[in-house]
């Protein structure tokens, strides 16, 4: 049956409708262009003066998958998933230093294709309603990172020492100021939008996971930060910025050394290096399992409410910035662990991420690693989460982004006066050992058993060299 034309009348009232709904809706509602960028405002992040929260996931595949076009549909599908079940933020590299498919293939040399990719993953990022925290380098090896940079530096003739040499080389730190100036001044190839006016990218991570065993008192890395948030500030003044740490504490003042996994340091300090100009938001990461590998999972449980307590209060007292928990996930290898214990653990996370967002305290979103789609069986890490294929853990992310997205869009200054009325008649009081912490019922990292701390030390070394010979064989090769 051929469609009747609508009368004049009718036409114009569906309009006025059309206009109506769209004025009144919420702004996650419109798009992000509508909304516009994301600013910090104390301890919340905001858009147009108002509260947003973050629901999100790991894929640092995105760029590199998307660089193939017979691929692209693997990215769409990730994002409708994600999107699907109520998720706004993901993180994902905006870098691969030379290699087998790099982005920068030397210093200063990029590949158009690549850089294509994830000019195709932001635009699909921004059709789907979600934000990006794109990170520029990794401290690790995988898709290159510091490694890479002092590699080219000792390819032009410079002499230095270990890979921890990229947070003090003059010319290392050249190679990646260049880096990031080419990135952040990117025009995309889809939207005619140059990256550092986006309002899809949330901000800017300076590396994945800064560690500096050449310098354990965190001064190094504190340098380095120092320098190169006020420099990503200089090229894109407007977005924000935030340093990529684990949450390990250091030497600095307000630090809680005990707190670090064993107690070993990672030459980072979580206070300290999240108060450097430039620095918009904190972040942890959380690996009970990983980090306290071989203990129970008491253990593992009192190191979690110790770790995101403390990291929580220190964004509030010390910081006043918002804090994200970047990454945090649960082995699902055989004899390691089952769903059923991922699942509460993945319950145990988001409830304190949203515990602490209802009440108008600093811990306002996170993002697990990581997201995979179907038929990906060659970027499984352990960790993965395949939204179709894994129903219980997918109801309870869904569950989640729904409860965190009913919090948006809330006055800063009603949000700040429930935060003073939870954090007001407080004091730093997770130093442990002291009386304050024991009567908040936290346990302290030293309640773990603990073995002789070299042996410990040997024993993670080792079980890190596997992990990463893993990553680098299986996990990060699609």
């Amino acid at each position: 049956m051929a469609a009747r034309a609508p009368r004049p009348g009718a036409l114009a009232a569906s309009f006025l409708l059309l206009f109506l709904a769209a004025a009144a809706a919420p702004w996650w509602h419109r798009g992000l262009a509508a909304a516009g960028l994301v600013r910090v405002d104390g301890t919340q992040f905001v858009v147009g003066g108002k509260t947003v929260y973050f629901s999100g996931f790991n894929a640092y595949w995105l760029m590199l998958v998307a660089s193939d076009p017979a691929r692209r549909g693997q990215v769409v599908a990730a994002f409708r998933q994600a999107a699907g079940h109520g998720l706004n933020l993901a993180r994902t590299w905006a870098f691969s230093d030379g290699g087998d498919a790099p982005l920068q293939a030397a210093p200063g040399v990029y590949d158009e294709a690549m850089f294509q990719g994830l000019d195709f993953v932001i635009a699909e990022a921004r059709r789907h309603g979600i934000y990006l925290l794109l990170c520029l380098t990794n401290n690790f090896h995988d898709f290159g990172g510091k490694r890479q940079y002092v590699a080219w530096a000792r390819e032009a003739g410079h002499h230095l020492a270990t890979a921890d040499d990229f947070f003090n080389s003059t010319v290392v730190k050249g190679y990646y100021k260049n880096h990031v100036k080419t990135v952040l001044t990117r025009v995309n190839t889809v939207t005619g939008v140059a990256y550092r006016d986006d309002p899809t990218i949330l901000g800017w991570e300076l590396m994945n996971e800064p560690r500096c065993d050449a310098d354990p008192t965190g001064a190094m890395v504190q340098a380095w930060v120092e320098e190169m948030a006020p420099y990503v500030k200089s090229v894109d003044g407007d977005h924000l910025v935030t340093a990529g740490l684990e949450g390990f504490y250091g030497d600095g003042a307000h630090e809680s050394k005990d707190l670090n996994p064993w107690g070993i340091y990672y030459g980072t300090n979580f206070v300290d290096t999240h108060r450097a100009a430039g620095v918009d938001f904190a972040t942890i990461h959380l690996y009970p399992d990983l980090w306290l590998w071989g203990s129970g999972a008491a253990a593992q449980l009192a190191f979690f409410r110790n770790w995101t307590r403390s990291h929580a209060r220190d964004a509030e007292l010390y910081l006043a910035k918002p804090l994200l928990v970047t990454e945090y996930g649960k082995f699902l290898w055989d004899g390691v662990a089952n769903r059923t214990q991922r699942d509460r653990f993945l319950g145990l996370v988001l409830d304190s991420i949203y515990a602490s967002a209802a009440a108008g305290g600093p811990l306002v979103g996170g993002a697990f690693w990581q997201l995979l789609d179907p038929g990906m069986d060659t970027l499984r890490d352990g960790y993965e989460i395949i939204l179709p294929e894994d129903q219980r853990a997918a109801t309870i992310i869904g569950n989640h982004s729904r409860q965190l997205a009913e919090l948006n869009g809330q006055d800063v200054e009603a949000v700040r006066r429930r935060s003073r009325r939870r954090w007001g008649a407080h004091r730093k009081v997770h130093v442990l050992g002291s009386s304050s912490s024991s009567s908040s019922g936290s346990r302290s990292s030293s309640d773990t058993p603990r073995l002789h701390m070299p042996l410990v030390r040997f024993i993670i070394s080792l079980f890190r060299s596997s992990i990463s010979s893993l990553f680098s064989s299986a996990a990060y090769r699609p």
